[in-house]
């Protein structure tokens, strides 16, 4: 059953309430023909290929993509330990949580954030870091806003030279841009109101 729980929202028919209520003018939008864009991990890709062979059997015949639904795969995000790791809510060294302190941020990040640098200065300088396993690196990937910073943190950290070129200065980079996003999310959180919270969570349309 778990791959017909997978494929059901590739569907707009399984939301009639949010996606079917019309535009407030007079217009009725039908939920079964409306084309469906999923973003998801690889792993997830399997059950949609599925649906995208059977979709056709489900929709109206005038549905314009005959129901199969289109996919972006995102980027691996990889956990603090590397690659081999898994992010998970029981092990709180896995990941950075929005309710960190920034004590908890610098602490996991210094401790945990698997590194792609050599083991001694002089081997660091001669060959540089793997930035592919680099996990401070390829979370700066995502966070960094400033892409020319970013150009110039992987070659100096790659060559072992420059400003960036030990783990260490790469690590405290990403210290201060994840406490920066993470103090502005705490700030908004903080100025949720439990009304604001129900309308959210109040069921409407949403076209």
């Amino acid at each position: 059953a778990f791959p017909a729980i997978q494929a059901a929202p590739s569907f707009g028919s399984s939301f009639p309430n949010v996606l079917g209520g019309g535009n407030g003018g007079g217009d009725v939008a039908n939920p079964a023909t409306l084309a469906c864009l999923i973003p998801c991990a690889i792993d997830q890709d399997p059950y949609f290929r599925l649906t995208r062979d059977i979709a056709h059997k489900l929709v109206p015949s005038h549905h314009p993509l005959q129901g199969k639904p289109s996919l972006i795969h995102s980027k691996f995000f990889p956990p603090l330990q590397g690659a081999q790791g898994k992010m998970s809510s029981s092990d709180a060294n896995s990941a950075i949580f929005l309710t960190d302190t920034f004590e908890d941020i610098e602490r996991k990040i210094k401790q945990h954030a698997f590194s792609g640098g050599q083991d001694t200065k002089k081997k660091q300088e001669e060959l540089g870091a793997n930035l592919d396993v680099d996990v401070s690196y390829q979370w700066l990937r995502f966070f960094l806003e400033d892409d020319d910073e970013l150009i110039r943190i992987g070659k100096e950290y790659g060559s072992g030279s420059g400003e960036h070129w030990s783990t260490g200065k790469v690590k405290a980079k990403l210290v201060a841009v994840l406490k920066d996003l993470v103090e502005e999310h705490q700030e908004r959180r903080n100025a949720v109101t439990d009304e604001v919270v129900k309308q959210w969570m109040t069921e409407r349309c949403i076209l």
